[in-house]
């Protein structure tokens, strides 16, 4: 799949904050009014078998889960979407919209590093794949890839990944699951809280469904995350409330597009029952989105 549909989605931290935003499609011709939302309400998740090599003994699972455990209480209160885990996945592949495989994988390499200069896969996009290593930039500390339909939005896959491979100057993320106490910079180890995982698939989850950044520090949705950082773990009202709203229980996915909305009070009318045509979502473009936790420095 060619990467030229990648989106790199930054949001500065602007005095107003926001308390939730959904995630814009975008086509040839640049973003469009759809947002990116699941059809299914039910989604399973696959982790790694790999896990984190520097998580002592199987931490990191428990904590991915007690993410998507969070999540699910929301949705207890307002919806019907439904987090499975499925059975753990060795070497998976991210942004292959096809297998559906919603993985999330620890990148343990960087692939400057791990990568021939001469390998195929520096032209099409594939290393990260190929290699199992982290080719995105070295501040972001997480990232999720949704891969979507250009013409309805809706969703076909989302992975996630988290960055554990070594910076141009040798530092590295180090991925813990304790909540105290927060660790020093500069000395960061596994038994006192550096960058959460839990903390970081709160936030990423929250892309998986559709969510984008928020201008507001305090949001779940906040693009940084400082060190020792775990105020992502409770998902706050307003990352709750787009959610609630995006996909209310008993009915379909609520769109972003007025046209859209607009359609589907029609068919309401006429039919007696909410629904959106999703034909042929297939046989439409794919795209994929990016959306990425980044460090956010002190001082």
């Amino acid at each position: 799949m060619s990467r030229a549909g990648l989106l790199t989605l930054l949001v500065s931290g602007l005095a107003s904050a926001q308390p939730f935003l959904r995630t814009r499609a975008l086509s040839n011709t640049g973003e469009s009014n759809l947002c990116v939302t699941w059809g299914a309400r039910k989604v399973t998740y696959r982790m790694d078998a790999a896990g984190s090599a520097r998580t002592p003994v199987e931490a990191e699972f428990t904590a991915v889960d007690n993410a998507f455990a969070a999540w699910q209480n929301v949705a207890r209160g307002c919806s019907d979407f439904e987090f499975v885990r499925g059975p753990r996945i060795v070497d998976p592949k991210v942004g292959r919209g096809s297998q559906e495989d919603n993985v999330v994988t620890f990148r343990e390499e960087n692939c400057r590093d791990a990568v021939p200069l001469t390998d195929p896969c520096q032209s099409d996009g594939s290393c990260g794949n190929k290699f199992k290593c982290w080719e995105h930039g070295d501040s972001t500390i997480a990232l999720t890839t949704s891969t979507y339909s250009t013409r309805t939005g809706v969703v076909f896959d989302s992975d996630i990944e988290f960055n554990a491979g070594a910076s141009s100057d040798g530092a590295r993320f180090l991925f813990t699951t304790i909540s105290s106490p927060p660790c020093a910079e500069g000395m960061e180890t596994p038994f006192c809280t550096a960058y959460d995982i839990q903390n970081t698939a709160t936030h990423e989850i929250g892309h998986l469904v559709g969510l984008d950044h928020v201008t507001g520090t305090t949001s779940t949705m906040a693009p940084t995350a400082p060190l020792g950082d775990l105020m992502k773990r409770v998902i706050d009202p307003g990352t709750a409330s787009g959610f609630c709203g995006t996909y209310p229980r008993g009915k379909p996915p609520v769109p972003c597009d007025e046209l859209a909305q607009l359609k589907s009070r029609i068919t309401a009318r006429n039919t007696g029952t909410l629904g959106c045509s999703c034909d042929g979502v297939l046989a439409a473009a794919p795209w994929l989105a990016v959306l990425l936790l980044r460090r956010r420095r002190r001082g």
